[in-house]
């Protein structure tokens, strides 16, 4: 309970923070039809999806780990998203604990948050997080957080990048 308190709070402070001070723009799937817009530190390395609607990968040097992507903002669509982060989850993480849904708002777009934690096989504590964002677009943005326990640094970089999210 205590990792999830943690993470909420670290998740919250995502809506609040400054933004980067960064080097990189990234709009998915691309600059010229960006369905949204983030701004990230230049030594983070970025991986992009091989094609429309694969995760882009964000990483810290310290492993904190953020990916996007765009879904269609479809009741299906979205809990086929939920089902396979799930499943993802179960296959990856051991003692996954999952918060509730919350549903919260940001610079005038609305989207639900479900906070978590899990062990990992290194045995290492994770904290992550599932953001659902409703785009002006018709889209669905999905976005993942997930970074170490205790790794306040990046943390608070990955924050700073969730918190200059933000559409054309």
């Amino acid at each position: 309970m205590k990792a999830l308190l943690f993470a909420a709070s670290v998740c919250a402070m995502s809506f609040f923070a400054a933004t980067p001070a960064t080097a990189e723009t990234l709009g998915y799937p691309g600059m010229e039809n960006a369905s949204f817009i983030i701004d990230y530190p230049d030594d983070w390395e970025m991986a992009p999806g091989e094609s429309l609607g694969d995760y882009v990968s964000l990483t810290s040097p310290s492993g904190v780990t953020l990916q996007l992507r765009t879904v269609p903002a479809t009741e299906t669509a979205i809990d086929e998203a939920v089902a396979e982060n799930v499943k993802f989850l179960e296959e990856t993480f051991t003692n996954v604990q999952l918060g509730d849904a919350e549903e919260v708002e940001s610079g005038g777009l609305s989207g639900s948050l479900v906070l978590g934690s899990g062990i990992d096989a290194e045995k290492q504590a994770i904290l992550f997080a599932m953001y659902f964002i409703a785009l002006p677009d018709g889209k669905m943005a999905e976005i993942w957080y997930a970074a170490f326990k205790g790794d306040t640094k990046g943390t608070a970089a990955a924050s700073a990048i969730l918190n200059s999210f933000r559409t054309k």
